[in-house]
């Protein structure tokens, strides 16, 4: 059961459109002109049948077993499909507001990994479930480290939600070596990114106690405390929502679900930081990322004084 503040948070930061209905304008404009070797995939998926619509073109027999996967379902078909390097000439549905078209078909395969996980998953979270058990895991967190950022990024949308409220997931993406590549891309020029990497850590920190202390001994809440200050603009409803989910990020890495704080992880977030960053974010925050703030910051406000000492 999700609570009040994850439904906020899918429904603010997880599906956001482009501005002025640009995404809907291009599919429309694509549909006119569609190239006659278009494959045309329709779908419903999950408990509610959920459903899914793909168009692109590609020629070759991984396609084939992609539109065969697609049509039946099949996960462990999927999951096998993402070493493909048949390439995909061209996605004309569906656009994600910030990630590469998938350029070859072990993209394409992650990206439906991404949309059951997201999309169908809000409807019937036991999706995500059935992707973990068919394997989808370990070969995600592998394209998590890939050099292809296509790939790469399909496979860090996917994983954000295949670990959410998922202990199954999470342990099985730490164990698969998802945590260093994580906290690397946190790094990335891409905001977009950076936030779908940072709330994937969150998922496996909040479920699996091994990944959040291992996640400490790189360096990881440092690094989480620094999305607090990337050079983004409130005034901006995008760039507002990954503040937003910085912020809850980095309160479910330092408090329990009943908001008990983590000592060690407190002292780490302040020497890192948190507080000044915090600070400077409550001059310009308004609303739920205010709120937020000022949560944030009567936790670990109590913390400074031992950074004094």
């Amino acid at each position: 059961m999700l609570n009040f503040r994850q439904v906020l948070q899918q429904l603010c930061c997880a599906h956001r459109t482009e501005p002025n209905g640009r995404a809907l304008e291009r599919i429309h404009i694509a549909n006119a002109v569609l190239p006659a070797n278009v494959r045309r995939l329709s779908h419903g998926f999950g408990k509610v049948s959920t459903k899914l619509r793909i168009l692109y073109t590609s020629t070759g027999p991984d396609a084939d077993r992609f539109d065969e996967a697609f049509h039946r379902n099949d996960l462990r078909a999927l999951v096998d499909l993402l070493d493909s390097k048949q390439a995909v000439d061209s996605l004309i549905e569906p656009k994600h507001p910030w990630a590469e078209d998938p350029r070859t078909v072990g993209a394409l395969a992650a990206m439906q990994l991404a949309l059951l996980a997201s999309v169908v998953g809000e409807d019937d979270a036991s999706v995500r479930e059935d992707i973990g058990r068919a394997g989808g895991i370990a070969p995600l967190a592998r394209l998590v480290e890939s050099r292809d950022s296509d790939g790469m990024q399909a496979a860090v949308v996917a994983m954000k939600y295949l670990t959410e409220e998922s202990r199954q997931n999470s342990v099985a993406a730490f164990e698969a070596g998802a945590l260093p590549p994580l906290i690397k891309l946190l790094g990335h020029s891409m905001a977009g990114l950076r936030g779908a990497a940072a709330s994937c850590l969150r998922n496996m920190c909040t479920e699996c106690e091994a990944c959040h202390e291992h996640l400490a001994e790189l360096g990881g809440i440092g690094v989480m405390v620094g999305q607090l200050d990337f050079p983004l603009d409130v005034s901006k409803d995008h760039d507002h929502d990954l503040l937003l989910e910085a912020v809850w990020n980095l309160e479910d890495m330092t408090a329990d679900q009943d908001g008990k704080a983590f000592d060690r992880y407190c002292r780490l977030a302040v020497e890192a930081g948190a507080v000044e960053k915090l600070r400077k974010l409550r001059e310009v925050g308004a609303g739920e990322l205010l709120l937020a703030v000022e949560k944030l910051l009567q936790t670990l406000e109590t913390f400074t004084s031992e950074k004094k000492d």
